[in-house]
């Protein structure tokens, strides 16, 4: 149940056996359905996710009623509403479960609680918050004046999955475009 998340901690950093079931204890095993909503604009979010199988999306609605992605997460990977998450404020962002997906959820307390007292856990939500860091930075730097077909392209290059997995309006929402616009732009290539 718990072997992708040892291979995630492990993969950030040596781990003796003791430290490595102190974390996964604090993990509960949950599945979500397609588009459950895991946290909703001005819930407070409570957890962080490690996503087994499946795929989570982290998105806002703007003032015209547009969902702009932020974030999709694949298998292997964890994710929450961050801001919420850490503030503890009500979220500006929805995060929502896009397929039928096996996730392993712990508890804020618990979480800080591990940050706080086992530092390779502080060490994988160091890594975390960096590669969250730098991801954001590049693709915000990257599409700044980008035209929409070199948007798609950094897409294909640095997250594929996504053009496979996701539905063309969610990424197009992530590229900050249309669905049409999307559709025509692939079409290109």
């Amino acid at each position: 149940m718990y072997q992708e998340l040892e291979q995630y901690i492990k993969g950030r950093g040596k781990i003796g056996q003791k430290e490595l079931q102190e974390i996964t204890a604090c993990f509960k095993p949950i599945k979500t359905t397609r588009n459950e909503m895991l946290c909703n604009i001005g819930q407070v979010c409570k957890h962080f996710y490690f996503i087994k199988k499946g795929c989570l999306r982290l998105y806002e609605i703007d003032a015209k009623g547009n969902d702009v992605t932020g974030y999709f997460a694949l298998e292997h990977f964890i994710m929450s509403a961050i801001t919420s998450f850490i503030l503890q404020k009500p979220s500006k962002d929805c995060l929502v479960s896009l397929e039928p997906s096996e996730l392993l959820i712990i508890h804020r307390d618990d979480f800080y609680k591990l940050v706080d007292t086992v530092p390779q856990f502080a060490n994988v939500y160091h890594k975390f918050m960096e590669f969250a860091f730098i991801h954001s930075q590049m693709r915000i730097y990257s599409f700044l004046g980008m035209e929409g077909i070199d948007k798609l392209r950094w897409v294909m290059e640095h997250e594929p999955k996504l053009l496979s997995r996701i539905s063309s309006k969610a990424v197009a929402s992530y590229l900050g475009m249309t669905n049409s616009t999307l559709s025509k732009l692939r079409a290109k290539l």
